[in-house]
């Protein structure tokens, strides 16, 4: 198994617990309260009413209600870095080359080639010095909730002969126009370690 590593600031990226069914409920409250200790920490200066058991209770459901049925991960990454909102899941995950057309191959990755956006999506050239030649896409989709976006990073790993991608969905499609360079500069961080001591 290739496990996802960063060297992001880890007061704003917590790895959360990929299979909290083997997880004793006592070691989610810990690892809950152990994160909301930390964004308390980072930004007790400026925020007006902190609140740890608010920020663990929202650790922890993130916990249990993942993995969300229809994005598969190998590791999953939160941002934390506003205290004010629900911490953010990024999925990272791994994917076996298929037809050997790289280039397809990526867009689907990145999914620049599913249906039901509501505009082309927008991709770009993001090539990674740590995993290699990438993109990245944002695709604006609708349903009956209203717009949503995804931000999906993919690139083509020579290394390993395989995908990588790490991807996030939101409703708050301003909030991730504010924050792309913050996430941006995240997936630069990324990683791949085949055997992690």
């Amino acid at each position: 198994m290739i496990f996802f590593e960063t060297e992001a600031d880890p007061t704003e990226w917590f790895l959360m617990p990929h299979h909290w069914t083997d997880l004793n409920q006592s070691e989610i409250d810990e690892w809950s309260a152990t994160c909301a200790e930390i964004i308390y920490r980072r930004h007790k200066k400026w925020w007006r009413s902190p609140n740890r058991d608010a920020l663990a209770r929202s650790f922890r459901l993130l916990v249990q209600s993942h993995p969300h049925p229809s994005i598969p991960a190998n590791q999953v990454f939160l941002y934390g870095g506003d205290p004010r909102r629900v911490p953010q899941p990024f999925y990272a995950l791994v994917v076996q080359p298929e037809s050997g057309d790289r280039d397809w191959e990526l867009r689907s990755v990145v999914q620049a080639t599913e249906k039901g956006s509501t505009r082309s999506p927008d991709v770009m050239n993001f090539d990674s010095a740590r995993i290699g030649r990438g993109l990245r896409c944002l695709r604006y989709f609708g349903d009956e909730e209203g717009l949503g976006v995804s931000l999906n990073y993919g690139w083509w790993s020579e290394e390993h002969q395989l995908y990588v991608s790490v991807r996030t969905v939101t409703d708050d499609v301003g909030w991730l126009a504010t924050n792309l360079d913050v996430f941006d500069d995240f997936a630069r961080t990324i990683w791949l370690n085949p055997d992690p001591a």
